[in-house]
């Protein structure tokens, strides 16, 4: 192994070892799932608004709606009862207004376009979690989407070839795509295999999940090249901020919600 790919890898497993508490949260309950799920989603949203050097209002109401889209399953229950019924479909149009209100104030398309999948991605992993037995449904989710970033991490630099986006992300490569969307198939047909969904199913759902992942990946490596930014923050050894290291659910997450509705 070359002494960079060593380096990179132990910066990577150290990286790794932070997120212990969060898959542990997701076995422990659906409570603390949701209380740790408000906390990252928190913190994807202040390093957007630090790496685009949002104005003060702009992130005053981004964090103010983060918290009330990404509210635990309690005090959701009583916001809804104060409401009198379902408090799903007015956080969408809240949800639209506040990408105006960016629009407005910031006029820069990108940033609109993000914040707009952000709230997406935060309001579906909210409805997600507040199915019953949804903590799991997101940790399998996890899982095959942390296979797919380690398949193509280690198969891109061993293998190498040709670039996948050179202009968006100069270090991605088509093999180590195709490497990340095998290891979500096998991540896949082992998790699914647990409630008898079969191989063949499996296998299309670790690959479709494995491609949203990487698109949310370019998109948001879009937006670092946007903006002039290596990483959306230093907070995670080997990894960057919490936007990079969850980019990928930037659209596995709304395609998990569609999915829960129609099936």
């Amino acid at each position: 192994m070359s002494s960079a790919l060593q380096s990179g890898t132990v910066q990577r497993v150290f990286g790794a070892i932070l997120f212990i508490p969060v898959v542990a949260a997701f076995f422990i309950s659906q409570s603390a799932a949701q209380w740790i799920f408000l906390a990252l989603a928190l913190i994807m949203v202040w390093e957007f608004c630090v790496m685009h050097q949002m104005t003060r209002a702009v992130r005053i109401v981004l964090v103010a709606d983060v918290v009330l889209f990404a509210l635990p399953a309690p005090f959701l229950y009583h916001l809804e009862a104060l409401a009198g019924g379902p408090l799903f479909p007015a956080m969408m149009v809240l949800g639209g207004l506040v990408v105006l209100f960016v629009w407005l104030v910031l006029r820069d398309g990108m940033a609109v376009f993000f914040v707009a999948l952000l709230i997406l991605c935060i309001l579906s992993g909210r409805a997600l979690l507040g199915l019953y037995g949804g903590h799991h449904f997101v940790l399998g989710l996890g899982l095959i989407v942390a296979a797919c970033d380690i398949a193509a991490y280690f198969v891109g630099r061993r293998v190498g070839g040709r670039r996948l986006a050179p202009v968006i992300s100069p270090n991605k490569t088509l093999s180590g795509a195709a490497g990340g969307m095998i290891g979500a198939a096998i991540a896949s047909i082992f998790l699914l295999g647990l409630i008898e969904v079969s191989a063949g199913i499996a296998i299309i759902v670790g690959v479709v999940i494995a491609v949203l992942a990487q698109m949310g990946d370019l998109l948001e490596s879009a937006l670092k090249r946007h903006v002039g930014v290596k990483d959306s923050g230093r907070l995670i050894p080997g990894h960057g901020g919490i936007l990079d290291r969850f980019d990928g659910y930037l659209l596995t997450l709304p395609a998990m919600y569609i999915y829960s509705l129609v099936a």
